[in-house]
């Protein structure tokens, strides 16, 4: 174990999940659109759906594969094909760390353990200020965002809400993900956040400047 403190989840303090390794870096709470093709991992949601049972997401470059990552469960199965593939949203559900790798199977299999999210304060100014990022975000990339549900979530929620939206790099979400103390946390997400916001109102001003009909996406990468 690397010190990170072990969390009471659901699913057990310590326990041995299946591993889905992707190119994406998931979050608790948020959903994941899967189109499931390969036949081990055909096999691996197969007894997830049919154990009710979790897996795990971790974000994988090449040959490297992240030692923190995000549990998820099957919400709903959107369609089946007649050769078993098959389209799911999966639900993001607790960070764990892995603790030993199992490659005996025909997939991937780690010994986790699940860490605490719940166990710091939360700081009224910087939830209020990962408040603020987040309307200002909405308001450029014209999405609606109610603050009365914002302001309902806690300082851990709003973490990981900021750290899931698309124009966060991978690299960074990944160090979010890992990252325990939640002051910590919520500063980088909210400081990335930020970072986005000043590229959309960019964005949004030449695009004011040019005419509706301007590409801007080269704006925001």
């Amino acid at each position: 174990m690397d010190g990170r403190q072990a969390s009471s989840s659901i699913f057990g303090p310590m326990s041995k999940i299946p591993l889905f390794p992707l190119e994406v870096v998931l979050f608790p709470n948020v959903p994941l659109p899967l189109h499931i093709f390969e036949g081990r991992y055909r096999a691996m949601m197969k007894e997830c759906i049919e154990n009710d049972s979790p897996f795990g997401v971790v974000y994988h470059r090449g040959a490297d594969i992240k030692d923190v990552g995000c549990s998820a469960v099957v919400d709903r199965v959107i369609r089946t094909y007649d050769d078993g593939r098959m389209d799911i949203i999966a639900i993001g559900h607790e960070r764990f760390a892995i603790d030993e790798l199992d490659d005996t199977g025909i997939y991937l299999r780690a010994d986790v353990h699940y860490m605490d999210d719940d166990a710091d304060q939360d700081d009224e100014s910087a939830v209020d200020g990962a408040i603020a990022e987040l309307l200002k975000y909405a308001f450029y990339a014209e999405i609606e965002l109610e603050r009365d549900r914002l302001n309902a979530l806690t300082g851990t929620q709003l973490s990981f809400l900021i750290a899931g939206i698309d124009l966060i790099g991978l690299d960074t979400k990944q160090e979010i993900l890992e990252t325990d103390e939640l002051s910590v946390r919520l500063s980088l997400a909210v400081t990335e956040l930020s970072r986005a916001n000043n590229r959309l109102a960019a964005a949004a001003q030449v695009k004011k400047t040019l005419g509706k009909d301007v590409d801007i996406n080269s704006f925001l990468n």
